[in-house]
Formats: structure tokens, sequence, C-alpha cells
């Protein structure tokens, strides 16, 4: 099937409302951060978790990948807590990677001008 020929379907929309695997981009220590507070929040769930941080070999006990491209499993969800300027290349790797549906929490946007 062409891209022109897909439809939205609600099956389509699994990835998103139903993931078996998530990656969190920017998961963290830092109790202060948006990733750590989204690290403990999916740890609660039953959900396969991927911690996703360049500079952690663990985060909250959970093994950490350096890049989304690292992880070796199907992942169906990626959630992007990183800074905006990041978000794009983060983008491209998931497409690469083959992630389905991707969540961006994320600021700085709109300071970005119109490109």
């Amino acid at each position: 099937m062409n891209k022109s020929n897909r439809s939205l379907t609600p099956s389509s929309l699994d990835p998103m409302f139903t993931p078996r695997a998530i990656a969190l981009i920017g998961a963290s220590e830092s109790q202060s951060s948006v990733g750590h507070a989204l690290m403990t929040n999916l740890m609660r769930s039953t959900l396969l978790l991927f911690p996703v941080n360049p500079k952690r070999q663990r985060i909250l006990g959970v093994t950490a990948f350096p890049s989304i491209t690292a992880v070796s499993e199907d992942i169906d969800l990626a959630v992007i807590a990183t800074p905006a300027a990041t978000v794009p290349g983060i983008l491209r790797d998931c497409a690469h990677r083959g992630v389905r549906a991707a969540i961006i929490i994320s600021a700085g946007f709109r300071e970005s001008g119109a490109e």
C-alpha cells in the first residue's frame, strides 16, 4: 500500500494508545526533570520500557541506551522529553529505527522562529 492510499483506522492508532514497548528519550535521574517524572510514572506500568540517555548507563535501576538506534527491540511509541533543538534529529532516528508513533514533550519551539 502506498502512502497516498493509507487511511486512518482505529488500529493504526494502536502504537500511540496501546503500545507494547516505549522508549523514553530524555529519561533522567534528576528529580526535578520531566524525564524523571515520566520515567517514574512509566515504571508503574507493565509495558516494556527503554530509557534513552546518552550520558547514563542506568536510569532508576533500568538499563539505559545511548540513543534510540541502540535499542534492539521493536518500539511502538517514543516519548521525547528533550530540548526542542534536539527533536528533529531524534525524530529522524525514530523513523529510521521504525518507531511507529511519537509524543513530544518539549519547550522552545516558539523561540526557534518560522523555520
